[in-house]
């Protein structure tokens, strides 16, 4: 089972989110939306949602898949639940407790258009959520070299020791390769939980 987490200003009705569900159809596929710029709020809402999810498919292998922000608490998540196995990260928010700052006050979610405030106080959370790179589990990194927001390069050498990190040519921030990722997602997927072709 794979259980999506979108970014920042994102939400589950993120075209990225819908279109990784169609392509790994093969796998279960759940879009969580929960309070990415409220750290405690999000980190509650997802390790519920984890529950859940395994209280209703108790058989599955949970490997959390986040995009941006997504990814900042499907390595935190990772590290602290035995019950996900295995992070799949798309170019993942770094130090976001630093990279944020210029967003403290209001903002509007790019995916449906309704405004949001990220208090200060939750950006002084972030800081507790950073846990570094390696999270001890099977990581697959996928990144864009054209991100305009996180540096491709200091991304590879943060996450080098994580796990596998696969850099696309060109792209952005949004993550342009799905296509060329699903590939690369269902290796990963066939290593760890045996899913097959």
């Amino acid at each position: 089972m794979i259980i999506y987490l979108h970014g920042f200003s994102s939400s589950a009705a993120s075209n990225k989110a819908e279109v990784f569900k169609r392509a790994l159809a093969e796998t279960r596929f759940l879009i969580l939306d929960y309070p990415a710029h409220r750290p405690h709020a999000a980190v509650s809402s997802i390790a519920r949602s984890i529950t859940r999810a395994l209280t209703e498919f108790p058989d599955e292998k949970v490997t959390l898949m986040g995009s941006s922000m997504g990814g900042f608490y499907a390595q935190f998540l990772a590290a602290e639940l035995d019950t996900v196995k295995s992070v799949v990260l798309i170019n993942p928010a770094l130090q976001p407790q630093i990279t944020l700052k210029p967003y403290i006050g209001m903002n509007t979610n790019m995916v449906t258009g309704e405004p949001f405030e990220f208090a200060q106080q939750d950006f002084e959370a972030l800081s507790e959520y950073d846990k570094g790179s390696v999270v001890g589990k099977p990581t697959l990194v996928l990144l864009d070299e054209g991100d305009e927001v996180i540096d491709h390069r200091v991304a590879a050498q943060a996450y080098a020791a994580a796990g596998r990190v696969h850099v696309y040519p060109g792209g952005s921030h949004r993550f342009e390769h799905i296509e060329e990722a699903v590939a690369e997602i269902r290796g990963f997927m066939r290593q760890q939980h045996s899913v097959p072709d």
